[in-house]
């Protein structure tokens, strides 16, 4: 599985603070749950609320790469919560684009979490994982949705057992020749222990580390 070679994706983009995994080891299981998508969410970010938000937000995010380039394209969106899941936490809100044919990486951070649109290398923020263009076809859960789908996995219980004490990141990306996932991780601050989700960005499909 492609994502077992993200690692180095996950160290590049967690030095620079884009807010991935970061610590996941090795590939993920095939232990799916079923998602639960119910018409409002028990997280303070209600996701029908968000979700006109959100596109309007990426639509932005848009425009301004392509003023950086007029061929650029979105492969990747990074997110970081520190202490707890809503705006209050969120320390990075990261849309990452990128032309054919050129090394550099446009990164564009939401209002929500200020910060100057910076451009990276390919080295400096992928490694040698190659992301592909995000297709809106396949992007049919969002962040929050993806948040209360591994929530109810078991997420709800590792920030219960750490209270206000742990990172949560989130990275959607599709590696060449794989799917577009939401790869999610619970980090506790004072110690080694984490936990890394796939939620899968077209049928909300979830699989364990």
């Amino acid at each position: 599985m492609k994502y077992s070679r993200i690692i180095s994706l996950a160290l590049f983009l967690g030095l620079l603070g884009l807010g991935v995994w970061g610590l996941a080891r090795g590939g993920f299981g095939k232990d799916e749950v079923a998602p639960t998508l119910a018409a409002g969410s028990f997280l303070q970010l209600d996701y029908i609320k968000e979700d006109s938000t959100i596109k309007a937000e990426l639509a932005q995010a848009e425009r301004k790469a392509l003023l950086w380039d007029s061929n650029a394209k979105l492969v990747a969106i990074s997110m970081r919560f520190d202490g707890g899941l809503d705006y209050d936490f969120l320390k990075r809100y990261a849309y990452v684009f990128q032309t054919p044919g050129i090394s550099d990486y446009y990164v564009f951070n939401s209002a929500k979490a200020v910060a100057a649109a910076q451009t990276y290398s390919q080295a400096e923020l992928f490694g040698e994982v190659q992301p592909t263009e995000i297709t809106k076809d396949y992007l049919k859960i969002n962040f929050v949705q993806a948040l209360e789908i591994v929530e109810r996995a078991g997420g709800s219980t590792f920030r219960a057992d750490h209270s206000g004490n742990y990172i949560v990141n989130l990275l959607l990306v599709q590696p060449e020749g794989d799917v577009l996932s939401w790869v999610v991780s619970y980090q506790a601050k004072s110690s080694d222990e984490s936990q890394v989700w796939r939620v899968n960005a077209a049928s909300g499909s979830v699989e364990l580390q």
